[in-house]
């Protein structure tokens, strides 16, 4: 049976090549429908790399980008093992804590939002935005290159995008569907946000779960 796989490619991410495809496959383009590029699986790819019912497979290149609130607050990886959001100088946004790799995964489900993984390096290890039992997001070891395929229908560590207007999005999570990456205020410091988890539908208006996601300045 031939496989289709749809990849959506955004503006903000046209410097890098339309016919980048998943690691190890071997497509062949079709056609584009809905603003998307379809791509046929040819007989010469092995059997192995074939998308299987509920896996997610990863694409490559990750992408680099800064994470903000709406307030321009960057998302950063505080040396105390928690995600915050926080005020940055020029200076400081240089620095690794607050770089984002966003890695993308073929989803087999053929959902109409991609599914990504987001983490940071610190100490020369990839800190993934991961979500844990009781519904709160801790930073968590993991490298998204052990990660090649993920044969399940949902993941800790995943998130499927939404783009909301150009450069904002909405991450809702594959292991707790309806539930969204949002700040929240500290409450004993109000100048800090929290990355947390919240309820909510994808076309809900809530500006705590609708992130800028921009180009990291060299």
């Amino acid at each position: 049976m031939e496989t289709y796989c749809g990849l959506s490619f955004m503006i903000l991410f046209s410097r890098y090549p339309l016919m980048a495809t998943c690691e190890d496959s071997h497509l062949k383009f079709i056609q584009t429908f809905n603003n998307s590029f379809y791509f046929k699986e040819t007989s010469s790819a092995p059997r192995e790399t074939e998308l299987c019912s509920d896996a997610f497979r990863r694409c490559e290149p990750p992408i680099s980008r800064w994470i903000q609130s709406n307030d321009q607050k960057f998302l950063v990886l505080k040396t105390s093992g928690k995600f915050e959001f926080e005020d940055r100088t020029v200076h400081d946004q240089g620095q690794p804590d607050c770089k984002f790799e966003i890695q993308i995964y073929q989803d087999s489900s053929l959902n109409k939002y991609q599914s990504v993984m987001l983490y940071v390096c610190a100490d020369g290890e990839k800190m993934m935005i991961s979500c844990k039992n009781n519904k709160e997001v801790c930073p968590e070891p993991m490298d998204p290159k052990v990660l090649k395929m993920i044969k399940a229908e949902k993941h800790k560590a995943l998130f499927w995008w939404k783009c909301i207007s150009t450069g904002k999005y909405k991450f809702e999570s594959t292991m707790y569907p309806d539930y969204f990456l949002a700040f929240e205020r500290e409450e004993d410091t109000p100048c800090l946000h929290k990355l947390i988890l919240r309820h909510g539908s994808m076309d809900e208006v809530d500006e705590s779960r609708i992130f800028c996601v921009n180009k990291c300045s060299p």
